[in-house]
């Protein structure tokens, strides 16, 4: 036998060694069969986004015995924002744990704002059925000639997993994600992100774009209607008792 045949031999006995090995490392690790529904309800700028997360396996008991941690991160384009004040008060009032990564410019146009993402943290306490809505806002956009719809890409949501006992193992092959261990953002984890099941399109926003052909109106509108509320300031001034 070659050098060649037995390097190739070597290789795929490692391989065959390697897959038993990784086989019997899963059988000992939690297998998690999870959906999400998404719904998108309103119209215009103000948008809520309707999560529905269910865990088909394991059991809710078997699930909270094992103190594991799920949370959904958003990665939301320059078209829309998470307003971190309308968040911190949902916050506040217990209704939807959140950290927001990123600057948030609220009154910025699309074409001048960045990126930022949003963490949810799901509460433990009704894991097996979970109901999260989250608001968002689209920001205006730059003006075009003929005007009519922008459209704004919405990203499906990752879901973490994180579980503290170190011999707690989630099965799959997930990339590694370093995040906020909770809502507070004190401490940084290393969580998994795990597939699950979208019952859901992958869903464009539509928004409205100015039309540059009614610039001219809306200037000598908007110039007429200053000069006539400085007239009327004016007036009420000059009658006014001394």
């Amino acid at each position: 036998m070659s050098i060649l045949d037995t390097a190739i031999t070597s290789a795929i006995l490692y391989l065959v060694f390697l897959q038993d090995y990784c086989i019997s490392n899963d059988s000992e690790c939690l297998t998690l069969d999870i959906s999400i529904t998404q719904k998108v309800e309103y119209e215009g700028f103000h948008r809520d986004i309707k999560w529905l997360v269910e865990i088909l396996h394991p059991s809710k008991e078997s699930w909270l015995s094992l103190s594991c941690n799920l949370a959904l991160r958003l990665d939301i384009s320059s078209g829309m924002f998470v307003n971190p004040d309308e968040v911190a008060d949902l916050k506040r009032m217990g209704k939807l744990l959140t950290y927001v990564d990123g600057n948030v410019d609220v009154e910025a146009a699309a074409h001048e704002a960045t990126e930022h993402s949003i963490y949810v943290y799901l509460n433990n306490s009704q894991i097996d059925k979970l109901s999260v809505k989250l608001p968002v806002h689209l920001r205006y956009q730059r003006s075009q000639i003929t005007g009519g719809y922008g459209k704004i890409p919405l990203a499906k949501p990752s879901l973490l997993t994180w579980c503290p006992a170190n011999d707690t193992k989630i099965c799959g092959r997930g990339l590694k994600v370093e995040a906020p261990c909770d809502a507070e953002a004190l401490t940084l984890c290393v969580w998994k992100n795990q597939t699950y099941q979208a019952l859901f399109d992958e869903v464009e926003l539509f928004v409205p774009v100015g039309d540059l052909d009614d610039y001219p109106l809306v200037s000598i509108v908007t110039l007429l209607l200053g000069c006539a509320g400085c007239i009327y300031i004016l007036s009420v001034l000059s009658t006014a008792p001394l």
